[in-house]
């Protein structure tokens, strides 16, 4: 029969062969832990945007042509700011009249630019939706532009304009709406009145013009009130009649919308 004290020391014998086994296998532990707490890895950079995508853009302008010019002179509105300029060429490019201010601060004359934009296909105009000075700054244009009249715009004194007409004037929907004198001023008319008054707007022609507008740094503008041959022989012209008012409000025709009564 053994003795009792072999017990003791067998289990303490025991103890110190299985204490590494557990240790190692801790350690496997701790690092499959820390092997998954590992931070994922860092997203890979994003391609930058092709040419002609700009950041916070709408559109892609880049599948519009890209043209080249000399800007000669500023095209001023009469409120103001610019409804585009012209190039040497004598290419008219109109921008939007919201965004006007913003190209007056991009180019000024002298400067060869590059416009991507659409071309009139026989009058010499250009809708410029991306406008890049030789800077290299841009300004994009993809505002809907309000009329060239309105009464709204209408501001300043009576000016005086006198000369030969260097280029009939058009707007962004080919329609004669003016012209640009030798000494670089413009004037404005309606389509209408533009139409009626085409003979005076010829190149060469010498036109007087009478109206409200503006005469700063941009240029000189004005809205044709009275337009003729000489000061002697003005005749009052239309400035952009604002339409006929509606029903009163409160009435029973005020909510009703024209032709919304009718089917067919």
């Amino acid at each position: 029969m053994r003795p009792v004290f072999f017990l003791p020391a067998y289990v303490l014998a025991c103890s110190a062969v299985f204490t590494p086994l557990a240790h190692a296998h801790e350690g496997k532990s701790t690092h499959h832990h820390a092997a998954a707490a590992k931070p994922a890895p860092a997203p890979a950079p994003v391609a930058p945007a092709p040419a002609g995508a700009r950041v916070g853009s709408v559109y892609d302008l880049s599948v519009l042509p890209v043209f080249t010019g000399k800007v000669a002179q500023f095209l001023p509105s009469t409120h103001g700011g610019i409804n585009g300029f012209i190039l040497e060429d004598g290419t008219q490019v109109l921008v939007s009249a919201e965004q006007g201010h913003a190209f007056a601060g991009l180019v000024k004359p002298g400067d060869t630019v590059e416009i991507r934009g659409l071309k009139g296909q026989t009058l010499p105009i250009l809708r410029a939706f991306l406008v890049t000075s030789p800077r290299g700054r841009s300004v994009e244009d993809s505002v809907i532009s309000m009329p060239n009249h309105s009464t709204e715009m209408l501001a300043g004194p009576d000016l005086v304009l006198h000369g030969p007409v260097s280029m009939p004037l058009y707007n962004m929907s080919g329609k004669l709406t003016g012209a640009v004198l030798q000494d670089h001023s413009v004037m404005y008319l309606t389509p209408a009145e533009a139409t009626r008054f085409a003979d005076l707007l010829k190149p060469g022609q010498t036109v007087y013009a009478v109206g409200s507008g503006s005469n700063g740094g941009l240029g000189v503008a004005v809205d044709v009130r009275e337009i003729g041959p000489s000061l002697e022989a003005l005749t009052p012209v239309a400035v952009n009649q604002p339409p006929p008012p509606g029903p009163a409000a409160g009435s029973a025709a005020y909510d009703i919308i024209p032709g919304a009564d009718t089917h067919e």
